[in-house]
């Protein structure tokens, strides 16, 4: 028998798991809360899709939902089937699953569900067989989720991922969101807080020591490497994956040349590429490619990595040049799928927005010359576009430069729109 209380403390009357910060993506999931589809929630450890999970609970307490018509069970706990917690809920609930609209929705929440062997075709009997269950699931791994999600639960399931803490959800958490609301009259303290959030991008390392950030960014990449990914591919060289992981750290945006890495490695350049492609899934690692207007053509050039957040290997965080690590942050932070290079000139990151072309160079100084913009202007010459961007330490400036308008951000206010 599936001691099911444990998991459940919202059973009880009066009881609420009382995380009253909320991060961005809870009110999108709050959208869906009553919709047929599955909502799955992918992520990083420790980005905080189990306390999503249970803040959503409490909304739906909230909002009038019977306490004993929540099921929550992480699949943390091994020997577990669905079938065995669903059979265990009705037992206790004294409902049988096809009568149980009589009495409105039953919301069921699985966490970890990567863990359990064949999911996906377990959820698909029963939300195919049960219409009036609604579920909700999270998971660590990308691929795992994503790939066999797509696979078997195709149009059953919204997928949504959690990254790490934006600058902005940082300073909610650390009871500093006043700063937010009024950036210009705390421009130095944004400034100041700015170089601790690079840190300290996970809810957890929000206000801890410098110790204790050490040790809880090591246990989360060993995690994801040598627990996560091993489950889920065929890695031959585990060591591999994290020797992969702090070339980046130690040099983030580095023009990949997979051949020459490969040698250096002692491998294949297939099972370079693979094993990339392994950390990238897992959601450490970041890929961008040398931008084209024809995007497939980017996807075949020159490819820059970065860690999807800077905070997972802070032992290398002062080996790089800081303006590198600034880099990184800028790139992870927007998602941007892009760089550019052409001969010796660059761009650090281009997004891509609704059809518009956003060039953005990283020069976390206190003074930029002319020469420091010479790529990006050449990249608005080259794509015939009349406005570039650049982030700063602390310049706050619009300039028109050879006909070309360049908007001067600082880093902080820059991230605040992420």
């Amino acid at each position: 028998m599936i001691n099911l209380s444990k998991y459940n403390f919202h059973w009880r009357e009066g009881f609420s798991y009382g995380y009253d910060v909320k991060r961005g993506l809870f009110e999108e999931l709050v959208k869906y809360a009553d919709a047929k589809p599955v909502v799955g929630v992918v992520g990083l450890r420790r980005t905080g899709k189990t306390v999503l999970l249970k803040q959503l609970i409490d909304y739906l307490v909230e909002n009038k939902v019977k306490r004993e018509r929540i099921l929550y069970f992480s699949f943390d706990e091994a020997g577990a089937s669905l079938e065995k917690v669903i059979s265990e809920y009705q037992a206790r609930l004294g409902v049988e699953l096809a009568k149980a609209g009589n009495g409105g929705k039953l919301y069921i929440f699985l966490d970890e569900v990567q863990k359990l062997e064949g999911w996906q075709e377990q959820l698909k009997y029963y939300y195919d067989s049960f219409p009036d269950l609604k579920f909700f699931i999270s998971g660590s791994s990308s691929l795992f989720l994503k790939q066999k999600a797509e696979e078997s639960l195709a149009g059953r399931i919204f997928l949504f991922h959690l990254p790490v803490l934006s600058f902005r959800e940082f300073l909610v958490l650390k009871g500093e969101g006043e700063l937010a609301e009024k950036p210009e009259l705390f421009k130095e303290l944004l400034k100041e807080q700015v170089l601790l959030y690079v840190r300290r991008q996970f809810p957890e390392l929000v206000n801890a020591d410098e110790g204790f950030i050490h040790l809880y960014a090591d246990s989360i990449v060993n995690k994801a490497v040598y627990e996560d990914l091993l489950k889920i591919f065929p890695i031959e060289y585990e060591d591999l994956l994290k020797r992969i992981l702090y070339i980046v750290a130690s040099n983030p945006g580095m023009i990949t040349d997979y051949e020459s890495l490969a040698n250096d490695l002692g491998i294949s350049r297939i099972t370079l590429t693979k094993y990339i492609s392994y950390l990238e899934r897992g959601f450490l690692l970041q890929k961008c490619y040398n931008f084209s207007r024809n995007l497939l053509t980017s996807e075949k050039k020159t490819k820059r990595l970065y860690l999807t957040s800077p905070s997972l290997v802070v032992d290398l965080w002062e080996e790089p040049e800081f303006g590198r690590v600034v880099e990184n942050l800028v790139v992870s932070s927007s998602g941007a799928k892009f760089f550019w290079r052409s001969g010796k000139d660059e761009v650090d990151c281009v997004l891509v927005r609704n059809g518009e072309i956003l060039p953005i160079e990283c020069k976390y100084r206190s003074s930029i010359r002319k020469r420091d913009l010479k790529g990006l202007l050449k990249f608005l010459t080259a794509f015939e576009l009349s406005h570039g961007y650049v982030i700063s330490e602390d310049i706050e400036s619009e300039e028109i430069i050879e006909d070309k308008k360049i908007s001067i951000i600082p880093l902080w206010k820059w991230l605040l729109n992420f």
